[in-house]
């Protein structure tokens, strides 16, 4: 049930970055940073056993974060938002 839930807010989470990231909606600029804080925190959570998924939901997270203050190239944003997307599909097919 919990796996279920994460995943569906990883794939919440990668919808909202995708709109902030593509269409510069600087009103987010708080609200990602308290999803960056989300996904950082559930990363570093699951790092009992160090796995890569782990690792790069950390990475996310701080690109996340970092969104908030500077504009990241299109590229990076469509690409942290495709593995939180895939990553929440996964989820929610387990």
């Amino acid at each position: 049930m919990i796996v279920k839930l994460l995943g569906i807010l990883d794939i919440l989470v990668a919808i909202i970055f995708w709109l902030f990231g593509m269409f510069q909606l600087s009103f987010l600029s708080g609200f990602m940073i308290l999803l960056g804080l989300f996904i950082l925190v559930k990363g570093v959570a699951f790092m009992t056993k160090p796995n890569v998924a782990s690792v790069l939901d950390i990475i996310s997270a701080l690109i996340i974060l970092t969104s908030s203050a500077v504009v990241l190239p299109k590229i990076v944003v469509v690409l942290v938002a495709i593995f939180l997307l895939q990553k929440g599909v996964v989820s929610l097919m387990t």
